[in-house]
């Protein structure tokens, strides 16, 4: 993920558990994340500048800090609130009505976890992530182009083999070099990449076409 924006960080309030893994997760997006334990803590530490996105444990006082965070910085910041127990469907809807832009269980899959605050990062910033994502779909080869492409329109792997007569293990090898050169880390953030880039319309489509044939 291109995070070269000067100052760029994420905030994170949460409990000793599981503090360190959420600024490791970050890390995987290229964020620099500051963690607090405490959301008054944080709320002595920010300045002027917004954080990039802010992920809140409830149980570590997140929902006040998120109402804070809004007065502060408005409705446009990405927050994430997570939890490890309140997570019944009252929950969520308490968190979102208290301004969350997400709410996520604590044992959530990281991959789908990272897949949801890189879209609520790059909502605030969609003209650099585009020319970013272009820029990074333009290395892949023709048939990285193929495999990606097949692989968007949800085809799994032994589908995309069938598709373009190769083995299932070549279909993984060409997933394996394009994840690096996309500086993703999974299947699901190579999709998203290439849905922004047009990759959800259906083959020979001006948009699908424009990245593949670059």
């Amino acid at each position: 993920m291109d995070t070269e924006v000067d100052g760029a960080f994420a905030l994170v309030v949460a409990g000793d558990h599981v503090r360190e893994d959420y600024v490791r997760l970050l890390a995987r997006l290229g964020l620099p994340a500051q963690g607090f334990a405490h959301s008054k803590d944080a709320a002595a530490w920010l300045n002027g500048e917004a954080p990039a996105v802010a992920i809140l444990e409830v149980e570590d006082g997140g929902c006040g800090m998120l109402r804070e965070l809004r007065d502060r910085y408005g409705p446009d910041m990405p927050a994430v609130l997570v939890s490890a127990d309140r997570t019944t469907p009252a929950d969520v809807v308490a968190g979102l009505l208290v301004g969350a832009d997400d709410y996520a269980a604590e044992n959530m899959d990281a991959d789908e976890f990272l897949a949801r605050v890189r879209r609520l990062i790059e909502r605030t910033r969609p003209a650099k992530t585009a020319t970013a994502d272009l820029r990074r779909l333009a290395t892949l080869t023709e048939r990285e182009r193929e495999v990606l492409a097949l692989t968007t329109e949800g085809l799994s792997q032994k589908q995309v083999a069938a598709a373009l007569g190769i083995s299932i293990k070549t279909v993984g090898a060409h997933m394996h070099n394009l994840l690096g050169k996309l500086d993703v880390h999974s299947r699901i953030e190579a999709v998203a990449l290439a849905v922004r880039a047009g990759g959800s319309q259906p083959q020979g489509s001006p948009l699908i076409s424009g990245w593949m044939r670059r």
